[in-house]
C-alpha cells in the first residue's frame, strides 16, 4: 500500500516500523535491522531509551494495547551486535569533513557522511564517544559496552577519532581548515 502508518508518521527517526515489525514477525531478522538503519543508525540505543511516540499511534490500540515496538526494535539489534549490517559505502569522493563532537548528532552525521563517500575526521572533548548517550543515560538503562559497540560500528566504517580533544583549547581552529 502506499500510505504511511501512524507509528512511521510520529517516529521522530521516521523509520518504517511497519516495515521492519512485519520483517520481525517472518524471521527476516537482518532485512528488519537493514530496514531500521537506514533511517537510524542508533537503533540499539533507541530500542533501550526512546519515549515511543510510535507506540502513542498504534492502531492496535483499537483492539487490545500498542505493539511493544521499542522492544522488537532492541530484540533486533541485540541479534545484530555480533555481526552488524553495515551498509555498502560508494567509493571515496575526495572530501574531507570534520565533525566536532561524538555525541548522537556527531555520530549520525558520520554515518550519512560515510555513506555519501566523504572521509570523516571526529574530534571529541570527552575520553569517549556518545555524548549524553554515554554520561547522561544509566548503566542499568543502557548498557556502556552494547552503546560502546554500536558507537564502534559506525566508527569502524572508517571515521578516525581524536578523544581528549577539544577544539579551540587542544586544536586551533584553524588548523581543521585545510
Amino acid at each position: 500500500a502506499d500510505c504511511v502508518g501512524p507509528c512511521q508518521q510520529r517516529c521522530p527517526a521516521d523509520v518504517d516500523v511497519q516495515g521492519y515489525v512485519a520483517l520481525i514477525a517472518e524471521g527476516r531478522y537482518r532485512e528488519a535491522i537493514r530496514l531500521i538503519k537506514d533511517t537510524n543508525p542508533l537503533p540499539l540505543v533507541c530500542g533501550r531509551v526512546c519515549v515511543r511516540d510510535c507506540e502513542v499511534g498504534c492502531r492496535r490500540t483499537h483492539v487490545d494495547e500498542a505493539v511493544g515496538v521499542d522492544y522488537l526494535k532492541r530484540f533486533a539489534t541485540d541479534i545484530d551486535l555480533d555481526d552488524p549490517w553495515t551498509p555498502d559505502l560508494p567509493e571515496k569522493n575526495g572530501k574531507k569533513i570534520v565533525v566536532v563532537g561524538g555525541g548522537p548528532s556527531g555520530l549520525t552525521a558520520a554515518y550519512y557522511l560515510l555513506r555519501k563517500g566523504y572521509d570523516i575526521t571526529m574530534y571529541e572533548s570527552s575520553p569517549h564517544l556518545g555524548g549524553m548517550l554515554r554520561y547522561g543515560i544509566p548503566e542499568y538503562r543502557l548498557p556502556k559496552g552494547k552503546l560502546d559497540k554500536e558507537i564502534g560500528w559506525i566508527t569502524d566504517m572508517g571515521v578516525d577519532v581524536h578523544t581528549d580533544t577539544a577544539i579551540g583549547k587542544d586544536l586551533p581552529l584553524q588548523d581543521l581548515m585545510h
